[in-house]
């Protein structure tokens, strides 16, 4: 009867935790660099875009051809 009592307690903290962190937004930390179009937060925008510098600046520029 413990181990039952126990166990319940487990999975009910388990479970409370788990609802808990839905809430959350997600970190800029673990978002790709090809989301930037997707974010509306200015702020998330900034950060990402510090962390992905050819996202949301100037457009690729290639090198010029080499002819070695």
């Amino acid at each position: 009867m413990n181990a039952k009592r126990f166990l319940s307690a487990v999975f009910s903290a388990m479970l409370a935790v788990l609802i808990l962190g839905c809430g959350q937004k997600p970190d800029v930390a673990a978002m790709a660099c090809s989301d930037y179009d997707k974010l509306t937060d200015p702020v998330q925008k900034a950060e990402l875009q510090k962390r992905c510098p050819r996202v949301g600046g100037e457009p690729f520029k290639p090198s010029p051809q080499k002819s070695w």
